[in-house]
């Protein structure tokens, strides 16, 4: 009984290093400096920074600049890495505007969808493609 017992808890112990090993790989896989360029009902090139705190959290700061008018800078609210996968929620300096980024990791190369809304009605959405740099 003992012995299945501690077996049964070697077994435990590895899938759990297994699954944390698996969440930081799909962290570190998204960290880094992305730079890119969005079309939709806008257009516009951006540059995107992911971080991972010393407690594992994922956050990001996101400059975009829409052809031939000012760059808003963004920073998150949740960023969630999983495998390839990427979603991050950003809001922007004054408040006025949330954005959902879904996007898929390849690599050095990232590509996907957005959506911008402004008092919860949506103002802008299309798709993206970056590169880390």
């Amino acid at each position: 009984m003992r012995k299945a017992v501690f077996v049964s808890l070697i077994a435990l112990m590895l899938a759990v290093c297994s699954l944390a090993h698996a969440q930081s790989k799909s962290d570190q896989n998204a960290v880094g400096t992305w730079s890119g360029t969005w079309i939709g009902d806008s257009k516009g090139k951006f540059e995107m920074t992911i971080t991972k705190a010393p407690d594992g959290k994922l956050s990001a700061t996101m400059t975009s600049t829409p052809d031939q008018q000012e760059s808003t800078t963004w920073r998150s609210k949740m960023v969630e890495a999983n495998g390839d996968k990427l979603t991050i929620n950003f809001e922007d300096t004054n408040g006025d505007l949330d954005a959902t980024l879904e996007g898929v990791i390849d690599g050095s190369s990232i590509k996907g969808d957005y959506s911008v809304r402004a008092n919860g009605d949506q103002v802008d959405a299309g798709t993206f493609q970056g590169t880390r740099n």
